[in-house]
């Protein structure tokens, strides 16, 4: 099993990018048996690596988000739609209104996981 640079962790465990959980589980255990560490520590290490990336929700979700493998080589403008109204321009007033929210929500974000963490 030989490790390419930037390889799909759905193509290393041989399923699709909808797959479940349990698929993923399944098809880990299943390569896992078939590249055990002490035979094929490279291609072990590959799998692993592989499965790191798409075993949790949050893992699987940073992974998709820089997936870009699966993404058409042209873009279709045809499906890009135009917003009916105009953004609004961009101000220094709109920026320090945009900052504020957003540390706001950072806030709450970090709030929640502190709470999390207590109980």
């Amino acid at each position: 099993m030989s490790t390419q640079l930037g390889e799909s962790p759905y193509k290393v465990l041989g399923v699709e990018r909808n797959a479940t959980e349990a698929d993923i589980k399944q098809a880990y255990f299943k390569l896992v048996r078939e590249h055990p560490p002490e035979r094929d520590p490279e291609g072990f290490k590959r799998i692993r690596a592989a499965y790191e990336k798409l075993r949790a929700d949050r893992e699987r979700a940073e992974t998709d988000l820089f997936l870009i493998e699966d993404q058409p080589e042209t873009l279709d403008l045809s499906s890009i739609r135009r917003p009916a109204v105009e953004p609004p321009e961009i101000t220094p007033d709109l920026i320090g209104r945009d900052l504020i929210a957003l540390e706001s929500l950072l806030l709450l974000e970090e709030l929640r996981l502190d709470s999390k963490r207590m109980n």
